[in-house]
């Protein structure tokens, strides 16, 4: 069972987002895969011969498995999520503690990069209207630039996607300002 599963929605109109365990898996593989082929490639020269080839394509795949199945088994039952509801906005990265901000003290959300590596940047009026949930786990990931904090949570992954996730989270501010 995940963190979202453990804490009760606050308001009777959730919409969770959430990251799955295969697309995790999937994107830690899809990412593993170039690397090798350039570490692997430099090692050895970039001239292959036809067992070198088959070798090297044995290794790639294995080491992305290897890797793949690492990542999800680190990142344990607490994979990313984002909850949003007439109360507010409650969100926790991988790994990281859950946190639960009211609207009233959501001032932006935005989207930073595309594809896999989204992230979503949820920046608060003030960091002492955020509620921290009382779990063991990693502190929330806060980005601070010109003197403005925000939280930060991976979501290139999580489904039904960015996009959607960043209509709803403005839907719903433009709802309670």
């Amino acid at each position: 069972m995940s963190t979202v599963d453990l804490i009760p929605a606050p308001a009777g109109d959730a919409v969770t987002f959430r990251l799955h365990r295969s697309r995790l898996w999937l994107r830690m593989a899809l990412l593993f895969m170039p690397v090798f082929l350039l570490m692997r490639g430099i090692a050895i020269g970039l001239s292959l011969e036809e067992w070198d080839f088959t070798e090297t394509v044995i290794w790639v795949l294995l080491t992305a498995i290897a890797g793949a199945t690492g990542a999800v088994l680190g990142a344990g039952r607490n994979l990313g999520w984002i909850r949003a509801s007439a109360a507010g906005l409650e969100f926790a990265a991988t790994r990281r503690t859950p946190v639960f901000l009211p609207w009233p003290a959501v001032h932006s959300v935005r989207l930073r990069f595309t594809g896999p590596l989204t992230e979503l940047l949820v920046t608060p009026t003030s960091l002492n209207a955020a509620t921290v949930a009382a779990v063991p786990a990693w502190a929330p990931r806060v980005r601070r630039r010109s003197g403005a904090a925000a939280f930060i949570v991976d979501v290139g992954l999580m489904t039904p996607g960015p996009s959607a996730l960043l209509a709803e989270l403005n839907r719903r501010l433009v709802t309670h300002r």
